[in-house]
């Protein structure tokens, strides 16, 4: 089923390899080219390789130049200013090292795994009880009634799996919005279950990859239960990709703010499918522990809001669902590892 009309990572850019062909002896200060990597002197204006331009501002993704005033880039939609604290990028990264470290030293106890294959990062989230469901009073009956729930420990992906992770498996990229960080999107279901059966045969550790509960998910983007509107606080625009500030597209993941336990784009950008089957008033019916929906059914949440959304739909406490064929630009996934 095809979404029409529209309801509705990139992933880190490494380093270029440097290749040095500055004598051994000489005694200045080295740096690496933006644009293709060669070695060249601090005080250099230009590469002798390809004559970029060395001198004055440049993304730290893509190299380009940029101004001192710009907090994003043109070109390639990075940010050139930490959104928590303001200060520049350094070259290679694409958030705050400072603030990330911070974010991801919480409750995780700074834990996580790197899956090999497509260098999908994990955080490690510990389990516990939290009040699952509406509890700013702001939703639908299907977000009630609140209801305690406990969740055992698990891993989650600490961004939307990107279209560079999606391409390392996959022959073809189904997304409207192109970009190697961006969140893969148009994608149904039976898409994201052989994405994950690939994974799951290309990694030498027998590994249980899924997506996530439906109560997975909220515990991990309230922060382990955390009162807060949104993933990361009640900012909106700090932590979330919607219709007031997105442009009309999606935006490669990691450039706004994480939530306290450093995951990023939980709410906005794209909706992320659940592996629950949709059932409206399953808050009445829910089990404490680990509570999940598997009966048959045409239909599987999803969670999370989108870039073309208002702020409403992307609060955590936020129930919706699609059918299991269906895809569209705003509809996107995570995935979880279950120890």
């Amino acid at each position: 089923m095809r979404w029409n009309p529209v309801p509705a990572i990139q992933i880190r850019i490494p380093h270029h390899y440097i290749r040095s062909s500055a004598p051994m002896n000489q005694h200045v200060s080295e740096r690496s080219c933006p644009n293709c990597g060669e070695t060249v002197g601090k005080n250099w204006k230009f590469c002798p390789i390809c004559e970029f331009p060395l001198t004055g501002k440049t993304c730290p993704a893509c190299g380009r130049p940029v101004k001192d005033t710009w907090k994003i880039c043109p070109e390639c939609g990075a940010n050139l200013k930490c959104r928590i604290c303001g200060a520049p990028i350094p070259p290679g990264e694409n958030r705050c090292p400072s603030c990330d470290d911070r974010a991801g030293s919480g409750e995780t106890g700074n834990r996580g795994f790197v899956e090999p294959v497509t260098g999908m990062e994990f955080i490690s989230i510990s389990g516990g009880a939290f009040n699952m469901g509406d509890t700013f009073g702001e939703g639908i009956e299907n977000e009630l009634p609140v209801h305690e729930v406990r969740v055992d420990g698990f891993l989650i992906g600490k961004y939307p799996v990107t279209q560079a992770q999606w391409n390392r498996l996959m022959e073809t990229n189904p997304s409207r919005f192109a970009g190697d960080r961006r969140p893969v999107e148009q994608v149904c279901l039976d898409d994201v279950e052989l994405f994950i059966r690939k994974l799951k045969a290309a990694c030498s550790e027998p590994l249980s990859f899924a997506l996530p509960s439906e109560a997975q998910w909220e515990f991990a983007a309230r922060s382990g239960g955390r009162d807060e509107m949104y993933a990361g606080g009640n900012d909106i625009d700090a932590v979330a990709w919607y219709d007031e500030n997105s442009g009309g597209h999606t935006h490669p993941v990691g450039l706004l703010a994480p939530n306290g336990f450093g995951l990023f784009d939980m709410c906005g950008n794209v909706w992320e499918w659940c592996r629950d089957t949709f059932k409206a008033d399953i808050y009445r019916l829910n089990r404490r522990e680990n509570p999940e929906w598997m009966e048959p059914g045409p239909d599987r949440v999803i969670r999370g809001g989108s870039w073309n959304l208002n702020a409403w739909e992307a609060r955590c406490s936020r129930r919706f669902s699609y059918p299991v064929d269906f895809y569209g630009p705003g509809l996107g996934f995570r995935l979880v590892i279950i120890p």
